[in-house]
């Protein structure tokens, strides 16, 4: 028996109207867009809980929020890219991201008496491509695991990506909140280009550097912890190469909240961190992680197979079936908490330790084994 779809209340600053499906349990509550399939809220059950996936491209873009469009909302899926078609693809109708944002998923499954749990499916009908989501909240606990697979619905075999793109904003955003990974060896994204493949413009031309260092869009050295200063810079890493998981994490301390995500490094082997800003003020910063750290399309991308030895595409067979998963989790800190250094598993618990300090807080995981 399928829940009804829930519509999204005022606070979110999304029309009322579009088509949310809600999982709750005693300790937080999710909301899913269905129309784009973007994980558009997940706070604690409080009633005073800041959401910080409350990104909107459309406000970010100028465009219409009242529409009820398919549009990328807060943690949106990208596949089967990241990034910008070719200016022939776009012609054909694929647009930036892939078609999981602009497409209407499905519920396909929500057990009777169960509020916290979700099977969920899109199709994207010119990548030829399905993909189908199963989502739970952990128990009674604050942490949301999400299992994806893709299935090649083409007669044939293709390459593809596939970068989960949680988006966090103000109020959750701002001058303060920090932005830690377990990124090691990174790159800065050159301009976003979907007219010209010439190879002399490669993605390593800068010196590479190491988490937190980076450099803007403007060619300034930055810490990626913060606010970085351009519109649009963009920095890739790879995931620590010695730890078999990656992880990231976004904390506001004023407001007593981090939020953060972990996964299998085998799924997901690179981090990409995003950062807007507009005349001095925060608008958005994306804690991504993915199967490439290039942000172009395809042409660039079998130019440039590797990077630090990390593949840059997928391969995925006629038929064939992939599948990777993610956990998601929200954590309660002190006013003086300064960040995360490292985020561990064991006995059943996610362990947030504090950067620069030994302080460790953590969140249980309800009794399940998140990537069995």
């Amino acid at each position: 028996m399928k829940r009804p779809a829930e519509e999204l209340s005022a606070p979110d600053k999304r029309p009322a109207h579009r088509k949310i499906l809600e999982l709750a349990n005693a300790s937080a509550k999710l909301k899913i867009d269905l129309a784009g399939g973007s994980l558009a809220a997940f706070q604690l059950a409080t009633l005073d809980s800041v959401n910080p996936l409350c990104w909107d491209s459309a406000v970010h873009d100028g465009a219409d929020p009242s529409s009820t469009s398919p549009r990328p909302v807060g943690h949106f899926l990208c596949v089967d890219r990241w990034g910008p078609p070719t200016v022939e693809e776009e012609a054909n109708g694929m647009g930036y991201h892939g078609e999981a944002i602009s497409t209407n998923w499905e519920v396909l499954e929500q057990k009777d008496g169960m509020k916290n749990t979700a099977v969920l499916k899109t199709v994207l009908p010119i990548a030829g491509l399905e993909v189908k989501r199963d989502v739970s909240l952990c128990g009674e606990s604050a942490v949301v695991v999400v299992r994806e697979q893709v299935t090649n619905i083409n007669k044939l075999g293709r390459i593809y990506n596939m970068v989960q793109h949680p988006s966090i904003a103000a109020p959750f955003l701002d001058n303060d909140t920090l932005i830690d990974c377990n990124g090691k060896r990174g790159f800065a994204q050159g301009p976003n280009r979907t007219n010209s493949f010439s190879p002399e413009i490669h993605p390593l031309r800068e010196t590479s550097f190491e988490f937190p260092e980076t450099i803007n869009r403007a060619g300034a050295k930055a810490n990626a912890r913060h606010m970085t200063g351009g519109d649009d810079d963009v920095q890739s890493y790879e995931v620590e190469p010695d730890s078999a998981f990656g992880w990231v994490c976004a904390t506001n301390a004023k407001q007593g909240l981090l939020l953060g995500y972990i996964w299998p490094k085998s799924d997901y082997p690179w981090i990409s961190l995003w950062c807007s800003s507009r005349n001095g003020t925060p608008c958005a910063r994306g804690i991504e992680f993915g199967t490439t750290g290039l942000h172009q399309p395809f042409p660039i991308l079998v130019q440039h197979p590797k990077i630090f030895g990390l593949p840059t595409f997928e391969y995925i067979d006629t038929h064939e079936s992939q599948s990777r998963s993610y956990a998601t989790f929200l954590l309660k800190v002190p006013e003086d908490f300064r960040g995360a250094s490292a985020m561990s598993m064991s006995h059943g618990r996610i362990t947030v330790t504090e950067y620069g300090g030994g302080r460790q807080l953590s969140v249980t995981t309800g009794g399940w084994n998140l990537f069995q």
